[in-house]
């Protein structure tokens, strides 16, 4: 009994050591073998792991990111176990999302970008990406809510939680809305201006999304995880939870 505490530690730190090895190692090394220098502020993931803009290395993004995939599965049931004590309703949907964000992400690494069908779509990879990235968007908007049901005690991880959440989707939206807005009232020669700019680059964004995603894994792995070993203290101190 006195292991438990432990192994419930070691196995989040263990699959989120791996996540990290794993997603940007292989993008990493895949981004190296890129024919052309890879800009990670205007070309896009699914570049890298496109037989046609990277042949000698796409495999190796492939699979990195399918596993990733993968490995992100385990934490909607880590999270479930800290947070939907307090926040029953808005875990569940989160987990939901998390875990729609996470097949996803495995089903379009193991389709080749542009080049296959499924039932018919075309265009698969990428709209299965957009749904991943719209999933984990809302799914970590969700655990945030569930997070800011925590006691007062947790103060330091909702407000480290807040941070990694609401700046990057808050700059996300103002950076669409402005793309939108320049489309609606603006020239074309603005329009495009604010298109072809850093701050409206998709790739930009796809990769602070992935920092974001993983730095907040980070957080619930490292004080999180005392939420569960903790949680008859914490109930007892915050009373009977809410319905969220």
């Amino acid at each position: 009994m006195e292991h438990r505490p432990l192994k419930r530690f070691l196995a989040p730190t263990g699959i989120f050591v791996a996540l990290g090895a794993c997603f940007f190692g292989s993008l990493f090394w895949a981004a190296a073998c890129f024919p052309l220098s890879y800009d990670w502020r205007h070309t896009v993931i699914s570049s890298l792991a496109s037989p046609r803009d990277n042949p000698h290395a796409y495999g190796i993004a492939c699979a990195g990111l399918a596993l990733s995939g993968l490995l992100l599965i385990p934490f909607v049931f880590f999270l479930r176990e800290g947070l939907d004590p307090f926040a029953p309703r808005l875990t569940t949907w989160a987990g939901s999302l998390f875990l729609l964000g996470a097949i996803s992400m495995t089903l379009s690494a193991l389709i080749v970008p542009g080049h296959y069908r499924i039932l018919g779509i075309s265009r698969s990879h990428e709209h299965l990406a957009q749904v991943s990235s719209v999933s984990f968007c809302l799914a970590l908007v969700l655990y945030l809510g569930a997070i800011f049901r925590l006691p007062p005690t947790r103060r330091l991880l909702r407000l480290a939680a807040g941070f990694v959440v609401i700046l990057p989707v808050t700059a996300l939206a103002v950076s669409r809305l402005a793309l939108v807005l320049a489309y609606a009232f603006s020239s074309g020669v603005t329009y495009q201006a604010v298109r072809n700019s850093l701050w409206s680059s998709l790739a930009l964004w796809e990769w602070v999304g992935a920092i974001c995603i993983y730095l907040f894994l980070g957080l619930m792995t490292c004080f999180g995880m005392r939420v569960g070993r903790d949680e008859g203290e914490l109930l007892r101190r915050a009373g009977p939870p809410g319905a969220a």
